[in-house]
């Protein structure tokens, strides 16, 4: 899958694998199984025996280090190369428990959604508003991914369709929550703009309330997304962007990156209900179909969107774009990277 990914990338970018100076891996040993999971991507993606680093966590923060080695001067062609593959675990659900606290968290939970419906349930009552938001934002993703050719959970539904899927935890039904996808991406950012695609403007990393224990966890309230889109615009110089990918294991993941970012006019559920975020809005959402329409694809999800935002890009259609994603499905961190397709 890499270096099917690399070799696209390669030929896309209009160089060799020879000219890569460094790789910078996206991996997480507690979903592959094994320490050290970088150390079996660079033959794939053309880095043996060149500069090479893993970055833990989601690959959105992996892409902001290749831009800061690029950006330093250390490092002209920098590839940042990402892929999960969920379909190799067997308890999924066992696996992200096992990354909790084991002595005030993980006892408590008897499926791990719990965490997240409570962030959801804590979004709801605080817009005064309940699971049909979810739901709206289900459809929204769903049928923007009908467009994108790489989209495995394109559908055309109804707020209602969602609503009788099944409840998983209140409030969270089984079609808010996006299915797993097995995924490989690299990326190349590079100082020569010879053959770019897009160039990027700006980015941003922050952390909200954090604790072991979520203790200091604000629930409904993603308040990195706020920090580090403030540090991606101001380094841009832009106030506002065309359109935004969000990577959002769930839907209400979307809706609380949005609430934090203060890039709409008017309150996220208004501009749902509008229709402002659908493709044809005034400020698209995920027109891609994010990861409820594409597939969640574990720790390549940053990179996921960045592959989409560009593609989006050379559509011509927008200029520039917001790219966020959190780092996993319910940390309070994560990053944000602003592009323009204005090269």
């Amino acid at each position: 899958m890499l270096f099917e990914a690399a070799s696209e990338a390669f030929a896309d970018a209009g160089i060799s694998s020879a000219e890569v100076d460094g790789v910078v891996s996206s991996g997480f040993d507690f979903y592959e199984g094994i320490s050290i999971t970088d150390s079996y991507t660079p033959d794939q993606v053309g880095g043996r025996l060149k500069f090479n680093t893993l970055v833990s966590n989601d690959s959105l923060n992996a892409f902001i280090h290749g831009c800061m080695l690029v950006a330093s001067g250390r490092l002209e062609n920098v590839v940042i190369s990402a892929y999960a593959k969920p379909s190799n675990i067997q308890n999924y659900g066992e696996v992200v428990l096992n990354m909790l606290d084991p002595h005030t968290v993980r006892p408590l939970l008897p499926h791990h959604h719990v965490l997240a419906a409570l962030d959801a349930h804590a979004y709801l009552i605080k817009h005064n508003a309940d699971s049909t938001l979810l739901s709206m934002v289900t459809v929204k993703n769903m049928e923007n991914a009908l467009r994108n050719p790489s989209a495995a959970y394109a559908a055309k539904t109804t707020v209602e369709e969602v609503e009788k899927s099944g409840d998983v935890a209140e409030p969270l039904k089984k079609m808010h929550i996006a299915g797993l996808c097995d995924y490989a991406a690299a990326v190349i950012i590079s100082s020569n703009r010879r053959n770019a695609k897009a160039v990027v403007k700006g980015f941003g990393y922050a952390y909200g309330g954090y604790s072991s224990d979520l203790a200091l966890r604000v629930w409904g309230s993603f308040q990195w997304a706020g920090a580090a889109a403030k540090k991606a615009l101001k380094q841009s110089g832009l106030r506002c962007v065309d359109f935004a990918e969000i990577s959002e294991p769930y839907a209400h993941t979307e809706l609380m990156v949005l609430d934090e970012l203060g890039l709409l006019g008017e309150p996220v559920e208004r501009a749902l209900e509008s229709g402002e975020l659908g493709f044809s809005g005034g400020f698209p959402v995920n027109p891609s179909g994010g990861c409820i329409g594409m597939g969640y694809p574990l720790n390549a999800a940053g990179l996921q969107r960045v592959v989409q935002s560009v593609k989006l890009l050379s559509t011509g259609r927008w200029r520039t774009c917001l790219t966020a994603s959190p780092d996993g499905e319910i940390v309070d961190a994560g990053a944000v990277v602003v592009l323009s397709g204005e090269v």
